[in-house]
């Protein structure tokens, strides 16, 4: 029977990470690679949310039913630009912890590309893995987690997976002090990170750009920030804030509680006065950031012009958005 590690493995043959080695912006060596840190990864985070039993039953109830897997509907949605994401405060938080944007981060300045939608679709075929697992063995909440925990101890304790098991336990490390850091900053922390959603929303509502424009504004602001976080250290407030850049969440998040352009100010205020109370010597880097999303955005997309023929980079009111979040974080 094959391993639960070998079981995602086989989900991902080379005509599968072809496919998707473009649009992760990887090429098919590298997103190799982040496979096989991150099905080790999610082993790991199945295993010790198994090793309780209320986290034993709460796995079982995440299994897809019948030990099939959910693969081939969230590649199909990945492959077709829809989202891939299992929930912020899903079963990805459950498995990897609060911390879960400092190990998505650690493991993409590893392998040098962002590994997070990578992580999105490994989930599904993890799951499924288990799943089939627990068919098969017939498997429940009492012997789950010593099942789990045999496995995982095999592969660490293999040689030949010495690399892989660095850069677990090197992401692992950085989840659990970006949890120290967040669990610090109490209710603060969401204004934290939620400031580089309002300064996106401020700068794209500033002159909208039509739904083409407003597509490539997120998108520009997302890798601006995704882009800060994996280059910054992964023991950092940028990447335990940061590291899956900026989703629907957030932005749904932003627009509740911002409805007027001063109020998304304010956001981006009280974010950078929660890092300057909390996290001093991380203002200036955390500032220059919100600051990269803003200008990312703004130049995403021409305003104005025909057919993308002529137009403005920056356009005035963009420009004035941008002159008032200078200001405030002046």
């Amino acid at each position: 029977m094959a391993s639960i590690i070998e079981s995602i493995a086989s989900s991902f043959g080379p005509d599968i990470i072809g496919k998707l080695a473009p649009a992760l912006g990887a090429d098919s060596s590298a997103v190799s690679k982040g496979l096989g840190a991150l099905a080790p990864l999610l082993l790991n985070g199945m295993s010790s949310m198994a090793g309780t039993p209320a986290g034993a039953e709460s796995l079982l109830k995440t299994l897809p039913q019948g030990g099939g897997g959910m693969l081939s509907s969230v590649l199909s949605s990945f492959m077709g630009g829809g989202s891939t994401a299992l929930g912020g405060g899903g079963i990805l938080t459950s498995l990897l912890g609060p911390g879960i944007n400092a190990v998505g981060a650690s493991i993409s300045r590893a392998v040098g590309f962002n590994v997070t939608p990578l992580l999105s679709l490994v989930a599904p075929a993890a799951l499924g893995a288990v799943a089939k697992m627990v068919k098969d063995k017939g498997l429940n909440a009492g012997n789950i987690g010593p099942a789990l925990a045999q496995e995982k101890q095999a592969y660490f304790d293999n040689p030949a997976n010495a690399e892989n098991v660095s850069l677990v336990r090197a992401a692992v490390s950085a989840g659990d002090k970006a949890a120290t850091t967040i669990h610090g900053y109490g209710a603060d922390w969401s204004r934290v990170q939620a400031a580089p959603a309002a300064a996106l929303m401020m700068v794209a509502t500033s002159d909208l750009s039509g739904p083409v424009g407003s597509i490539k504004e997120v998108q520009a602001a997302t890798k601006a920030l995704a882009g800060a976080a994996h280059q910054a250290d992964p023991a950092s407030l940028l990447a335990a804030a940061f590291g899956s850049g900026i989703d629907t969440d957030m932005l749904k998040q932003v627009r509740e509680l911002a409805p007027t352009k001063d109020k998304l100010l304010d956001i981006v205020k009280a974010g950078a006065a929660a890092v300057a109370a909390k996290s001093p010597a991380e203002a200036a880097s955390y500032k220059a950031t919100i600051l990269a999303v803003a200008k990312a955005t703004a130049e995403a997309s021409k305003e104005g012009g025909f057919l993308g023929i002529g137009g403005t980079l920056v356009s005035k009111d963009e420009q004035a958005a941008l002159d008032q979040l200078s200001a405030a974080l002046a």
